[in-house]
């Protein structure tokens, strides 16, 4: 008798993506491991979101949220991923933001990795960036990113800076059950996926896959890309002051300010002048070339808005 396969749920968190929406659902229901469950949270969408998910029937599993104007975007995304959460069954769960998509085979590939990881909490691979038409950019593949044991690495770098964005993530039922819903009252602007991750190797092994499985779409008006949020040093310290509260309080080693390299080469980065800190900069993220061919991602195109194998470090 074949062993029994693990179910599997996609939450996918949307507001007003309309003109990338359609990709992104049409991207799950496209593979080749099909999901036992597509769940999509919408937060009170104005655009015409809600009626290209209605459009879905019972493909997928629509959750209509009241959007809350008086709560930051972040928030918003970490009530969407506890309500479709609550909502699901699978025992393993991947994320994906409305904007974004998987590529064909994603769900298959990180399933495997689970079968030789079956104690992993979360599995993640590199995104390929591309533009709001769907063109693909670059790589998203950063190797500092990919460790052979992500809690060795935490303490021995006193860092917490080794995870891609939402959609590139997907955990084991039971960490998500011990963590959702999020909460925001310490290190209020810290993302979700920042949340999940970071703390996550402190509850068992994570594992990363070396090439990408999804579309990372670039757009102007993104979270991730304010001047708050994309802020390399602001970042680091965020982390940092997180991961430490969150392990002090469960009863964890924190994490040394000090004794974290990327803190200081950031530092050095902002302090000095450019000629002399360049030997202080490194961020290979995103400059590997483009890994698949264009027959994996065939529905990354949308229309045009609206104009408003490598061996890992230890």
């Amino acid at each position: 008798m074949p062993p029994r396969r693990p179910s599997i749920s996609v939450l996918i968190n949307n507001y007003n993506n309309g003109p990338w929406l359609r990709a992104c659902v049409d991207s799950v229901l496209a593979q080749t491991r099909p999901a036992d469950e597509i769940i999509v949270y919408d937060d009170g969408s104005t655009d015409d979101s809600l009626a290209i998910l209605r459009s879905y029937g019972d493909r997928i599993r629509l959750i209509e949220g009241i959007h809350d104007f008086g709560r930051p975007g972040m928030h918003s995304q970490g009530h969407a991923m506890a309500a479709a959460f609550a909502a699901s069954t699978g025992e393993q769960v991947h994320l994906l933001d409305g904007d974004d998509a998987f590529l064909p085979d994603r769900l298959a590939r990180y399933e495997a990795a689970w079968a030789k990881s079956p104690d992993a909490v979360l599995v993640q691979a590199p995104l390929l960036l591309v533009d709001e038409r769907g063109t693909p950019l670059r790589d998203s593949h950063n190797p500092a990113k990919h460790r052979r044991d992500y809690r060795r690495a935490t303490y021995l770098l006193n860092d917490a800076h080794f995870y891609y964005p939402t959609s590139a993530l997907a955990f084991h039922r039971d960490y998500l059950a011990r963590r959702l819903p999020l909460d925001f009252a310490e290190v209020p602007d810290l993302a979700s996926d920042a949340r999940l991750s970071i703390v996550a190797p402190l509850f068992g092994p994570v594992v990363a896959l070396d090439e990408a499985q999804g579309l990372w779409r670039q757009r102007e008006r993104s979270q991730s890309r304010t001047s708050d949020q994309s802020d390399p040093l602001a970042s680091t310290l965020r982390r940092h002051r997180y991961f430490n509260l969150f392990a002090r309080r469960h009863g964890f080693r924190p994490l040394v300010l000090w004794l974290n390299p990327r803190y200081h080469m950031q530092r050095a980065r902002r302090a000095l002048p450019a000629w002399v800190s360049a030997p202080f900069v490194r961020n290979p993220e995103g400059r590997r070339k483009i890994s698949v061919g264009p027959d994996r991602y065939p529905l990354a195109a949308a229309p045009s808005p609206p104009s408003a194998g490598r061996r890992p470090p230890a």
